[in-house]
């Protein structure tokens, strides 16, 4: 029998029993999600964080100029949400939306909250899986900071090839923070990889 994909996730990170994850997966609502459905807005508080089974959803900021400035792309076996908001209630900086239709599994805070304090092994995922999150985000920082756009075009190519087909051009853009016109000329550029 295949191992459930949010199970797989977990115990990618953790040592999580697998005598535990029908106790937690009965927390989750299963959820279908059109494309392009928003799931939240900037400056709305995140209600619930999703574990993404099937599609993809792009997590992004709008500046004070009015551009949208994709932040990350979130798919199959990825969690997506905004931590911050979803934990403290406070307004959130980002907006998610779907990409694709996407079927998720939901879990509000009351359940998250229950999970943590009676599954030790979920708290423990959570603290591991956010110490690995703080490392990549770190990551992708000094990336963005340090990279050209070519050379951030070149670590798609690398590291998320897939992408180049999935995403829409302009929400690749978007996530370089270069114009759909500046991509087309990076792609040409980079032709021969």
């Amino acid at each position: 029998m295949a191992t459930h994909p949010l199970l797989s996730t977990l115990q990618s990170r953790h040592d999580f029993p697998s005598s535990e994850f029908e106790k937690f997966l009965a927390l989750f609502q299963p959820r279908n999600i059109a494309k392009n459905e928003m799931l939240f807005h900037q400056g709305e508080v995140v209600k619930q964080l999703m574990f993404i089974l099937k599609g993809c959803m792009r997590q992004y900021h709008l500046t004070q100029e009015g551009i949208e400035r994709t932040i990350f792309f979130a798919e199959e076996g990825w969690w997506c949400g905004e931590m911050d908001s979803f934990i403290n209630r406070t307004p959130s900086t980002m907006s998610m939306q779907a990409l694709e239709d996407c079927q998720v599994l939901s879990i509000d805070l009351e359940n998250w909250e229950h999970a943590t304090r009676t599954i030790p092994d979920y708290a423990l995922y959570q603290i591991k899986n956010r110490g690995r999150n703080v490392a990549w985000l770190k990551n992708q920082l000094s990336n963005m900071a340090t990279e050209t756009p070519d050379e951030k075009y070149r670590r798609i190519l690398k590291e998320t090839p897939h992408w180049v087909n999935r995403l829409p051009q302009y929400h690749i853009a978007s996530h370089l923070g270069v114009t759909p016109e500046t991509l087309s000329r990076i792609r040409k550029r980079n032709m021969h990889l």
